[in-house]
């Protein structure tokens, strides 16, 4: 029998603790959520919340889904990233699983996807961190125009994604331009709130590279 779905009023999210990386983050997230709410990563029990009706959890079941390579639910991960009544978040989460297990035509949906408008909602940003995750440097413009949006949230949502761009940066963009990835960490440090400029130092002392050190010396804690 199905488990019951816990309303958002019961929802359990757990807090990340420190030693998970940048890059296992999301991956940590999603099945730590699921199993705070009393779900684990059996394959039909993901599949099943595929089909709950609710985006966070359509998500993280989706994110697990592909994280652990499940080939046999590509078609409802399908199902998922391609119907235009669910959740946007969970579309992309759907469309990033099926990226990963080089489903054809899955990178297509992300790009759509990070054309939407990052102040409606999350999707369009996270779906540019999927992109760069994959090695796909096409939504990196939404998350540095973002960076400069009048909504703090859509800022720390961008400022979340440049960890995912460090591996490309340099790499051509649209308009003839190259990814500049810590032009964007400069945005994100000189923004006025502290949760996002932490969020920024945070990643680029993970990063620990050479344009890592050089950006956070030019820019002290404030």
């Amino acid at each position: 029998m199905p488990k019951p779905i816990p309303s958002l009023d019961n929802l359990v999210v757990p807090r990340r603790p420190s030693g998970v990386s940048f890059e296992e983050g999301e991956d940590y997230d999603a099945r730590a959520l699921l199993e705070a709410n009393g779900f684990s990563d059996d394959r039909d029990e993901l599949v099943g919340l595929l089909d709950s009706g609710l985006g966070i959890f359509q998500a993280a079941a989706a994110r697990t889904l592909g994280a652990i390579g499940e080939r046999s639910a590509i078609e409802a991960l399908k199902r998922v990233a391609n119907d235009a009544g669910v959740e946007e978040t969970a579309r992309v989460q759907a469309a990033f699983a099926l990226a990963r297990m080089d489903v054809a035509d899955a990178k297509d949906l992300l790009v759509s996807l990070a054309k939407l408008s990052p102040e409606a909602s999350p999707a369009p940003l996270q779906a540019a961190g999927a992109l760069a995750r994959l090695g796909d440097p096409r939504g990196f413009e939404v998350v540095r125009r973002s960076l400069e949006s009048a909504n703090p949230v859509t800022a720390m949502i961008a400022c979340k994604q440049l960890s995912a761009f460090a591996s490309l940066d340099g790499l051509p963009i649209a308009n003839g331009d190259r990814l500049d990835l810590y032009e964007a960490f400069r945005r994100a440090l000189e923004r006025p709130e502290r949760n996002v400029s932490g969020e920024a130092r945070a990643q680029l002392e993970a990063l620990a590279t050479e344009g890592a050190r050089e950006t956070l010396a030019a820019h002290p804690p404030r």
